[in-house]
């Protein structure tokens, strides 16, 4: 399944980069993401406490791509892996005029359990990983925002 959300900061691109670097060991609830190459975090993801899980978070270092600044993502949830997908997607980094920056999050996932996971995920449980993905980036948003 695919979960894209685009939002954006009205900030230059490089000040958004520098600061998504600068608060990499700062961003606690964010997953203390720390743009390096295999490190693994743990956060909580969810758009609410009633289906928030904890996952462990590796984010790859960052690659200039023709469609901006690209840095990998994988997150998988902490126990009861069998009953959560892992998620593979790149956080993208474009430029949109000199002070603003487009933030797209754009991710694919197998549903869990075959056939009725599919099911249960075209019912609902897609919109809550939608959700999920925008509650978590809308947060990375407002930390480079009160960070920059």
């Amino acid at each position: 399944m695919f979960v894209q959300y685009t939002t954006s900061v009205p900030l230059g691109l490089g000040t958004v980069e520098k600061v998504l670097t600068r608060l990499s060991s700062e961003l606690g609830e964010l997953g203390e993401l720390a743009y390096r190459e295999g490190e693994e975090l743990r956060s909580r993801v969810g758009p609410s406490s009633v289906v928030a899980k904890s996952v462990t978070l590796e984010i790859g270092a960052p690659q200039l791509q023709a469609r901006g600044i690209v840095f990998p993502v994988h997150w998988v949830a902490v126990g009861a892996e069998s009953l959560f997908p892992e998620m593979n997607a790149d956080l993208i980094l474009s430029q949109n005029g000199k002070q603003d920056t487009i933030i797209t999050f754009s991710g694919t996932y197998d549903p869990p359990l075959g056939a009725v996971g599919r099911a249960l995920d075209r019912a609902v449980m897609g919109r809550i990983a939608e959700a999920t993905v925008r509650n978590w980036v809308d947060r990375l948003v407002a930390a480079i925002r009160a960070a920059a």
